[in-house]
């Protein structure tokens, strides 16, 4: 069993968001975790997951527009958007709130950049 107590992290900021690490996973392919905080009216930098790499955001806080690909919607608490490999994508928080997700990510050949890294 793998615990990895990440409660004393703060968030540092990436890709125009500030981002908190979760713990890498063990002998597998590049796979890992983050909490991604997008301050109110702030956009994270647009950009793409490279090698095949997967990404999954699971909204806990706040409301916010998410752009995958050419699809756009409005995202809140409870919602979870898939971003296929190799598919643009930007988050932009227009509230007045902040907005908070769990940002996962999984199958890339190799870690080049992701939205928390």
């Amino acid at each position: 069993m793998l615990i990895d107590n990440r409660a004393d992290l703060t968030f540092q900021p990436d890709y125009n968001v500030h981002a908190q690490r979760l713990t890498r996973l063990q002998d597998e392919p590049y796979e890992g975790g983050a909490w991604v905080r997008v301050a109110p009216g702030d956009t994270m930098t647009e950009h793409v997951n490279p090698g095949g790499e997967t990404e999954i955001f699971y909204f806990l806080e706040g409301t916010g527009r998410m752009t995958v690909g050419d699809d756009t919607t409005t995202v809140g608490r409870g919602d979870t958007v898939l971003i296929p490999p190799d598919t643009k994508h930007v988050l932009v928080n227009e509230s007045d709130a902040p907005l908070l997700a769990l940002a996962l990510w999984w199958g890339g050949e190799t870690h080049v950049r992701t939205a928390v890294s």
